[in-house]
């Protein structure tokens, strides 16, 4: 199917380079058109994956404005988070709820430096200080966007309901930010270098429950409300990706100077 979507992808860029307007804008703008390819290039990460990699954090980035607007201005979205929160903590259960609490650590800052610090000994290990260079950068971005997020936006938690006390804004959240940027890089890691199909699945799914697990406890346990979990997932996403481009175009650039060293 991959090597179906490059050839029907590739039939169509050349199809559309053959057109007479595009020859002539083509000849007009040599430079523009040859940096255009370059986006559209299926053999290169830099090329369309790029593209695509850069247009979706783009859609993300709308997204989360959108979304953060609407926690600020409409009341609809507040009326659906405090009935949502209200629906949880009437059917809260005493187990599940030391269940979800155990949970939600996964998502803390204590988390990114426990479990960061294992995989940056392997990555040390295995020479990989890209690894280590492209996941410190993103965890940073993300302690720094969801610090400045809650202070700009300055919403109060739904205190009435909460099974522990927490102190500081509640939009976005941390925790989701956290677990969607921690596990997500992670996964990804183990999905470039893990050699089986199978693992590899294994390898997201796991990590796409535990994140979803970790951004439903805290609506769970009353300490954030639906919308910020969601934009803590958009922030923590973006950042995700841009991590993971980090890492690609940076291996690709080390990749490239070895061939031309060679």
């Amino acid at each position: 199917m991959k090597n179906f979507l490059t050839y029907l992808f590739q039939s169509l860029v050349g199809w559309l380079s053959r057109q007479p307007l595009v020859q002539r804008l083509d000849r007009r703008f040599p430079k523009v058109f040859r940096f255009l390819q370059h986006r559209f290039d299926t053999t290169t990460f830099i090329g369309l994956p790029l593209t695509i990699l850069l247009f979706v954090i783009g859609i993300n980035a709308a997204l989360l404005s959108q979304l953060t607007e609407d926690v600020v201005e409409s009341e609809g979205v507040v009326h659906a988070d405090e009935a949502f929160t209200a629906f949880l903590y009437g059917i809260r259960s005493e187990w599940l709820s030391h269940t979800f609490y155990a949970l939600t650590q996964l998502g803390t800052r204590e988390a990114v430096f426990a479990i960061g610090g294992l995989a940056t000994i392997v990555f040390l290990y295995r020479r990989r200080y890209t690894a280590v260079l492209a996941f410190w950068l993103t965890m940073a971005g993300v302690g720094l966007s969801v610090q400045y997020g809650k202070k700009f936006i300055s919403r109060d938690r739904p205190t009435e309901v909460a099974f522990y006390p927490e102190h500081n804004f509640s939009f976005p959240s941390g925790h989701a930010t956290t677990s969607i940027a921690l596990w997500g890089i992670l996964a990804y890691f183990g999905y470039r270098h893990l050699d089986q199909r199978r693992q590899r699945r294994l390898t997201i799914l796991a990590a796409g429950v535990l994140i979803l697990m970790i951004g439903f406890s805290r609506i769970y346990l009353g300490v954030h409300f639906l919308s910020d979990v969601l934009a803590g997932f958009l922030l923590g996403a973006m950042w995700v990706l841009l991590g993971i481009s980090l890492m690609e175009v940076m291996s690709y650039l080390k990749a490239r100077k070895k061939l031309r060293a060679s």
